[in-house]
């Protein structure tokens, strides 16, 4: 059974993850590319002046997406659920530039002008190039604009090509968009890509994926690894009751630790309810289109769910975790919660029963909670009664879906604490 689906609808390609046959990215990424291979090859995929991609796809996915379609059609476009539209990503055509949108609901073609600061920046070093975002805020489109204009001028340079070309992110993860955007204009100047997987590997080993090859040495889904030294110091459990606001809180933690701009963190969803990264800033400006997404790539929270998430943050050597997980203290949470290293509570202003059980929970994992956190939907103001680390305790506003809560000052003083934490015990990692 394929661990990747796909189908062609017109002018679009629809694709969404195989939600009952979860696999590793090694094995995604060659599911994903044979299946491509089924569809061109039947004609189904035969080329054209524009194709859509619509659905979620995974980082080593749109490698390989980029350098098997670049050169049958003649743009490519991308959904930003964020945006309402899909951002063309690579284009050959007259009709269409790089960072273009193409609306969801009518196609209309616009060009949003660039916003400062700037979005991005690409650096290489010796046979790794490194892809680092400076604002978490900044539109798709913008970020696909930099990267083209930016990696025109490393290819100039004389900067990139060879053999073997390692991809990894510089400040966390790396936006899909602007995946596309680099596969594309490097796939030819390579023998072989590989790409990070932050979920491979263990303790000692990076592993990054090949996803795209033209050298006999290489095949689609090896892997590479590389020793490294440990680095991870913080691996942290966002727990607490159901609809306290946990994805909300997630979110503004993202983005406010993204003003710290050398800190090595990375922040995913333990929890298989469909509530991604992208899904809090599309509630925020099309909250139906998010609603609907939701309900498509929900899955099950099952003990294999439980045991592939746990094997991802058990392996992940960032130096700074954060992950959330399901709001029931059951077994598989408790799978997930046993590779973390500390918690942050979260639940409703004066629920004591509900911050009672979940510190009991803690203490058998033998977890330290590190920060306890209410929610007050309906209040005016954070409070912040301790802002010691690690007995945090504070209160948060307002933690509703569409809201952007980076800037609540519990939150950056949180995120300020954690940042610190991490330069105390590794003081070269924000020089």
């Amino acid at each position: 059974m394929t661990t990747y689906l796909m189908n062609v609808e017109g002018d679009t390609l629809k694709v969404n993850f195989n939600q009952d046959n979860r696999t590793t990215g090694d094995i995604l990424v060659k599911d994903a590319v044979a299946r491509l291979d089924e569809l061109i090859n039947s004609g189904q995929l035969r080329g054209g002046y524009l194709l859509k991609i619509n659905g979620p796809i995974s980082l080593l996915i749109s490698y390989a997406f980029a350098h098997k379609l670049a050169d049958l059609y003649g743009a490519i476009a991308v959904s930003d659920t964020r945006l309402n539209a899909y951002v063309v990503v690579i284009s050959n055509s007259p009709k269409y530039k790089i960072g273009d949108r193409l609306d969801f609901d009518n196609g209309e073609i616009t060009t949003i002008p660039d916003k400062a600061p700037q979005a991005c920046f690409l650096y290489v070093n010796n046979d790794t190039f490194f892809i680092g975002i400076l604002h978490q805020n900044a539109d798709g489109d913008q970020i696909v604009r930099e990267t083209a204009t930016q990696l025109e001028q490393l290819i100039n340079f004389g900067l990139l090509k060879g053999k073997l070309l390692k991809i990894r992110g510089a400040t966390g993860s790396i936006p899909i968009l602007t995946s596309f955007v680099i596969g594309a204009k490097l796939a030819h100047l390579y023998g072989a890509i590989a790409v990070f997987d932050p979920k491979l590997g263990d303790q000692e080993l990076d592993e990054y994926v090949i996803t795209i090859t033209h050298h006999p040495n290489y095949q689609i889904g090896d892997k590479i690894s590389i020793k490294t030294q440990a680095q991870s110091l913080l691996k942290i459990a966002l727990i607490g009751p159901p609809n306290t606001g946990k994805t909300c809180l997630r979110e503004g933690l993202r983005k406010a630790l993204s003003q710290y701009q050398n800190l090595d963190y990375y922040i995913i969803s333990g929890c298989p309810d469909g509530d991604g990264a992208w899904h809090s800033e599309t509630f925020q400006n099309h909250p139906e289109l998010a609603k609907q997404l939701k309900e498509e790539y929900k899955a099950k929270f099952t003990p294999e769910f439980a045991k592939l998430k746990a094997r991802d943050i058990e392996v992940i050597k960032n130096q700074l975790l954060i992950f959330d997980v399901g709001g029931q203290i059951t077994e598989d949470n408790k799978i997930i919660m046993k590779q973390a290293t500390h918690a942050i509570i979260l639940v409703r202003k004066g629920d004591k029963k509900a911050l009672k059980e979940w510190q009991d929970f803690c203490q058998e994992l033998n977890r330290p909670v590190i920060a306890i956190i209410e929610s007050e939907l309906d209040g005016k103001e954070d409070k912040i009664e301790n802002d010691i680390f690690p007995n945090f305790i504070g209160t948060v506003h307002n933690l509703k879906r569409g809201e952007d809560v980076s800037n609540r000052p519990t939150i950056q003083k949180l995120a300020k604490l954690l940042s610190n934490e991490i330069l105390k015990q590794s003081p070269n990692v924000l020089e």
